[in-house]
């Protein structure tokens, strides 16, 4: 992904002996990530694995997907994976928030993520971008660690934004240049053709996004390109950096679109 960008800044600083070292650097880190990247992110969600999707993947001949569930309020369900092996994560906000064939729905777009070939590219973007963004809250638990000052003292909330304004840009960059939003359109479409219930797909995202107006949350914003729609929620100006990591299309655009019953690219 970014072998050939780095080589090239390599090459023009040190020559191309140290361009190549560091195009075989960049090659072996690059595939590290794409074999472990999923992983990780597993462990990151504290994911334990339930079981495996049923029926349904069997209809767009991807390998066959196992369900883990991770414990959050807010209903999330979003692949992660590479390699021809993907995982598919369901909170368990989700799974008290809907019945069996809303899951179901749900559970069709992402296998439609998977036949697009969105989800190695998903999972990579996440942990890279993700990570950066941690950065900001490792600063803001060191400042409340070496006692910055008393309860309530914004000063550690100062210390995160200034970080997340280091940190945000250049993830944010990576989101927008990797994701496109026209994947969610492609796999909004692929439930009618897994499940007839193409009609059902817009309450459902209605409801996760009245839940998350309703009920915000911090989340980590390298993750949301994953999720069914933009779940985050700018509250105060701590939290301006989380307009540039929308890589959703419009949920009104893609409600119409589903009613409509337009064509999906």
């Amino acid at each position: 992904m970014f072998s050939i960008p780095i080589s090239v800044v390599v090459f023009f600083i040190s020559g191309i002996f140290a361009a190549e070292i560091a195009l075989l650097v960049c090659l072996y880190i690059s595939y590290g990530l794409y074999r472990s990247s999923g992983r990780i992110l597993l462990k990151w969600y504290n994911a334990r694995k339930v079981g495996s999707l049923k029926d349904i993947y069997k209809k767009v001949g991807i390998s066959q997907p196992y369900i883990y569930t991770f414990n959050s309020a807010t209903p999330l369900i979003f692949s992660v994976g590479a390699s021809g092996e993907y995982e598919i994560l369901v909170s368990t906000g989700a799974m008290e928030m809907f019945n069996v064939s809303e899951l179901e729905t749900l559970l069709a777009r992402e296998v439609g993520h998977i036949k697009n070939g969105d989800v190695y590219l998903n999972t990579t973007v996440a942990l890279i971008a993700g990570s950066m963004i941690a950065l900001s809250n490792v600063a803001f638990w060191i400042s409340l660690l070496i006692g910055s000052g008393k309860e309530n003292d914004p000063l550690p909330r100062v210390i995160r934004l200034i970080v997340m304004g280091i940190v945000a840009p250049p993830a944010a960059l990576l989101v927008k240049l990797l994701i496109s939003p026209s994947r969610e359109y492609a796999a909004d479409g692929m439930v009618e053709k897994l499940t007839g219930r193409s009609r059902m797909l817009p309450e459902l995202l209605e409801r996760i996004d009245n839940y998350m107006n309703l009920h915000p949350r911090q989340i980590n914003p390298g993750h949301v390109h994953m999720f069914p729609l933009n779940t985050l929620r700018i509250r105060d100006l701590y939290d301006t950096h989380f307009s540039l990591f929308d890589s959703h299309p419009h949920l009104e655009s893609r409600t119409n679109r589903l009613l409509e019953g337009m064509e999906y690219d």
